[in-house]
């Protein structure tokens, strides 16, 4: 076991960052470097380009499953579910291949494993914590971490995405994700959730080309799940557009971003439009 994070201190609790990839060689540099404090780092490769090869010179240990260069989303979270049985460390790191690990929430999630490492030896060491109900108690399992998009070249300030709020570090034994739907992953968190500050930096959507792609694959496979009317669906299509629009430029301060904020909030509306509009046309 790597001792990057422990420093001086052999009983310090341990990370293992699980980094999901799909054909990210332009991204996983940039990802794996990020979290190379970790005490291990796994890369889930599934796609068929140099991901993996470019991982596993960066010193992650890499697992290739499920290869393939379409998108299936349900393979991705039983990909997760493997690593999280199969994790040895204390905590796990959640972070797509698309995200960053700033200096600031990197030394926020050491301050938590520290802090988690005081609370352990007050407990008794030894402890089984899966033992515990940490539901009844002020233990908390796992922790939501904000996202700071980056929208065709520009890190938002406000939208809807700025708002996002993900359990991605966690304890194992506590946490799973629930693969009951293709898009939009279920996370279930047997305990307490407490949130961080600091936030990951979100390579989304880095130009026009990657953003249809990605609405386009999303919203096909979304579609195919809804349960709607075809007259719920038609209302849907109309009214729910522009209410996310509003609220992106409203309530979630999307003005703050000028005319980068008004395109944002416009392609989020657009999502809904072509959710919608593709399940009619399946219906």
């Amino acid at each position: 076991m790597d001792s990057r994070l422990r420093g001086n201190d052999i009983n310090m609790q341990t990370i293992t960052a699980v980094i999901p990839a799909k054909n990210e060689e332009k991204n996983i540099e940039r990802c794996v470097s990020s979290v190379s404090w970790c005490d291990k780092v796994l890369v889930i490769s599934t796609g068929t380009d140099q991901t993996a090869e470019i991982a596993r010179r960066l010193g992650a240990e890499v697992v290739e499953k499920n290869k393939s260069d379409n998108d299936d989303f349900e393979d991705v979270q039983k990909n997760l579910n493997w690593a999280i049985k199969n994790c040895s460390t204390d905590w796990i790191l959640r972070i797509d291949a698309d995200e960053v690990v700033t200096e600031e929430l990197k030394v926020e999630i050491r301050d938590i494993i520290r802090q988690s490492q005081i609370k352990s030896d007050k407990i008794g060491k030894g402890t089984d914590f899966i033992r515990l109900n940490p539901i009844s108690s002020d233990y908390i399992v796992g922790y939501g971490i904000p996202r700071t998009p980056n929208f065709l070249g520009t890190f938002l300030k406000g939208g809807d995405w700025a708002y996002d709020r993900l359990v991605r570090l966690f304890r194992p034994k506590f946490c799973r994700y629930d693969p009951i739907v293709k898009v939009h992953e279920q996370f279930k968190v047997n305990g307490k959730i407490g949130y961080l500050k600091s936030s990951l930096l979100h390579y989304s959507h880095p130009d026009k080309k990657t953003l249809f792609k990605k609405f386009d694959s999303y919203t096909t496979l979304e579609a195919r799940e809804l349960k709607e009317t075809k007259l719920s669906a038609f209302f849907k299509l109309i009214f729910i557009p522009p209410y996310i629009f509003l609220r992106w430029m409203i309530y979630h301060h999307g003005y703050r971003d000028g005319w980068v904020g008004v395109q944002a909030g416009a392609m989020r509306a657009y999502y809904d439009f072509l959710l919608y509009s593709k399940f009619l046309q399946l219906r």
